[in-house]
């Protein structure tokens, strides 16, 4: 087995380390890319960009190295892994590996470093774009200031000439197709994953009230005055439902029927027991090109659970869940009440949508067998442009 480098904003070894969107893929996708490497005799080094600790990795624990800067850390790893005829696969997670405009020297150095180990055929670069870094600031802001878009544009132009570019969605994939002209044959869709040994699949409780989990931060994406008509209406159709809110950004004296604020911090354990209590599952998003185009971490933990989604209209989301039943898309919250009525009146039908949902993520979104795609994709291209010369 060839040997890996991982660079990543933090390292994410064990189910303990998730914590958000971020250590949810590197714990899912990063670490089992790791184990079948470890597994087959190679040996893996994994760089965490906050704490600059560069980790060496064993089947079953990490030592820990003293910290380095990123350009350092990657020159010390490589020293230790190149050998003749073996390149060796790094992992760079784009643009969370980026620490900002002080670190950009440093940055720099490293993937021009990578780019001339990769010319001379001793390097093969994977890129896991999780954030295009352009569209996912005008996302959050609202704009890119002219000094940002530079950079990035920058930094774009440099990582995305690496050998395999990985997207969350076939949408955004081909969005980079049209928009910087990326190679399909340079790419590969690995949707958000999930855990099926993680997350056990319990049957939807007969018990009422109904409960629709929502996580995120509702009451900036969706006020909670739209939630109360949604359960209003329901409750006219002769259908209680409770609506838990996953949102430490709700006012801590709310207190509104017929809703359930979390605020405090959840575990990922504790995450997965909620998951279990629920009958329906709510994925909002804000309208934007970046949400329109890629795909929440929680949408596979929601269909692992093995419970209907309702989701915001979303082509990323609608690649996946558009082959299985029991997965509604909505263009507004004034659609939700009738999609619920329209399944709610038979309890036996959310039970069987609850299994065949279930089937559907094991069968897809483990992200064992995600992991495993990924590794014959950057074999198989290893093997046809590196050791045939091609």
């Amino acid at each position: 087995m060839l040997p890996f480098i991982i660079v990543s904003h933090e390292v994410a070894w064990s189910i303990d380390d998730v914590r958000d969107g971020l250590t949810h893929r590197y714990y899912g996708l990063y670490s089992n890319l790791a184990k079948y490497a470890l597994k087959h005799g190679g040996t893996v080094f994994w760089y965490g960009a906050r704490k600059r600790r560069l980790l060496i990795l064993g089947f079953s624990a990490l030592t820990s190295s003293r910290t380095y800067s990123m350009f350092i850390a990657v020159v010390k790893a490589l020293r230790n892994s190149l050998t003749y005829g073996r390149p060796v696969v790094v992992l760079l997670d784009y643009p969370h590996s980026f620490l900002g405009a002080k670190h950009l020297i440093d940055y720099l150095l490293t993937l021009l470093t990578l780019h001339v180990f990769r010319l001379v055929r001793h390097v093969f670069v994977v890129v896991d774009d999780m954030d295009p870094p352009i569209e996912h600031a005008i996302e959050l802001r609202g704009r890119v200031s002219p000094w940002q878009k530079l950079l990035w544009i920058l930094l774009n132009n440099i990582v995305f000439n690496f050998d395999l570019i990985v997207f969350h969605s076939q949408s955004y994939r081909v969005y980079h197709k049209l928009y910087y002209r990326l190679d399909y044959n340079r790419s590969i869709v690995i949707p958000p994953g999930s855990f099926p040994k993680i997350i056990r699949f319990e049957e939807p409780s007969s018990d009422l009230p109904i409960r629709i989990l929502c996580s995120g931060n509702i009451t900036e994406w969706i006020s909670l005055e739209k939630l109360m008509k949604v359960a209003k209406e329901l409750r006219n159709k002769g259908i209680i439902v409770e609506f838990v809110l996953i949102d430490r950004s709700v006012p801590t004296n709310l207190e509104e029927k017929g809703v359930k604020i979390i605020k405090a911090y959840l575990r990922y354990e504790d995450f997965v027991k909620t998951l279990a209590k629920a009958h329906i599952l709510l994925l909002v998003r804000p309208n934007s090109l970046h949400h329109l185009l890629t795909v929440r971490a929680s949408l596979a933990d929601y269909l692992m659970a093995g419970r209907p989604i309702l989701y915001l209209r979303a082509l990323g989301i609608r690649e996946i869940t558009g082959r299985i039943d029991g997965a509604f898309e909505f263009g507004t919250l004034d659609e939700v009440p009738n999609i619920i009525s329209q399944f709610m009146s038979n309890r036996d039908l959310l039970k069987k949508l609850s299994w065949r949902i279930r089937i559907f993520a094991e069968r897809y979104l483990s992200y064992k067998a995600l992991a495993l795609k990924l590794l014959r994709k950057i074999l198989v291209n290893i093997r046809q442009n590196f050791l045939h010369g091609t």
